[in-house]
């Protein structure tokens, strides 16, 4: 049963998949997380950092940020994900305006391919086609902390990939490895974690992109250790019609500190799927632009 406070709500679709739904508007955007290490149903306090940072996509429509679903077999991949949040949408909501974030972005990819009519638009977000081999060797090594039990370390590794430059990397670790001692408790069960690092690890739509029909849109950083400026562009190239941003300077962590404007950019693109709303992307882009952050 969901619970309702504030224009917030949380709940369970087909009784496996979390969610948190902000605002009331006549669309649905549908938001799929990147990966976590503890995949537990949100709590009001991770529906109110949700609130915080999708609160204005929420103003002239409804949001709904959907978990992946709890005690995934081994060797899931982000194609079978993408297939359980089109169930979802194809029950629970109807035909939606799709983003994802990283991993997120990733499964959103095989949302589009393989069930385009249940996607208005989409919206990779710190995300493309695969990884780079920065990004797998990253992968690899949270792979082998986590299963050798070394969550200070893994958890200080995690907070430190989404900060730009090694001055905030290095207190990013400092402070998630005291944080971590005094506070963070082991996760119950890594294996969704697992789970979703192998189907990462395996990603790779590069083949596919020209199917996809939706209009798209890519946001990225220069400096993102998981997917390189070539993989932004190359994405953007290959699917048919795509709007590329990638802001200078910064890495994956894209949403925090370039917010106002990757969400600038993101609800420009989104009202002008609403019908020029904004007028702020009156036209397609191309590919090859850079927006300099």
């Amino acid at each position: 049963m969901a619970t309702k406070k504030q224009a917030t709500e949380t709940g369970t679709f087909l009784r496996e998949f979390p969610y948190v739904r902000l605002g009331n508007g006549p669309q649905n955007l549908v938001i799929l997380p990147g990966i976590t290490l503890d995949n537990e149903p949100p709590n009001r306090f991770t529906a109110w950092t949700y609130h915080l940072g999708f609160g204005r996509f929420a103003k002239n429509r409804t949001v709904y940020v959907i978990n992946r679903r709890r005690g995934m077999p081994p060797r899931y991949a982000t194609q079978e994900m993408a297939a359980d949040y089109a169930r979802v949408m194809e029950s629970e909501l109807g035909p939606s305006h799709v983003t994802g974030f990283s991993t997120g972005g990733a499964i959103a990819q095989y949302v589009a391919l393989d069930h385009p009519e249940a996607v208005r638009s989409l919206a990779l977000i710190v995300s493309a086609s695969r990884l780079s081999e920065e990004g797998r060797q990253t992968c690899e090594r949270w792979r082998a902390l986590t299963r050798g039990g070394r969550w200070q370390e893994l958890r200080a590794d995690m907070a430190s990939a989404t900060v730009t430059g090694e001055t905030n990397k290095r207190l990013a670790r400092a402070f998630m490895k005291v944080l971590g001692g005094l506070v963070l408790r082991a996760p119950s069960d890594p294996s969704d974690f697992l789970t979703t690092l192998e189907a990462d690890l395996n990603h790779d739509t590069t083949g596919r992109l020209t199917e996809i029909s939706t209009p798209s849109l890519i946001i990225g950083g220069s400096e993102d250790p998981f997917y390189s400026e070539d993989l932004f562009r190359e994405t953007a190239e290959k699917i048919p019609d795509a709007t590329l941003r990638v802001y200078e300077g910064v890495g994956h962590g894209v949403p925090k500190e370039r917010k106002r404007r990757y969400e600038n950019d993101a609800l420009a693109f989104l009202d002008e799927r609403l019908g020029g709303l904004s007028g702020g992307l009156g036209r397609r882009v191309s590919p090859r632009a850079k927006e300099m952050g």
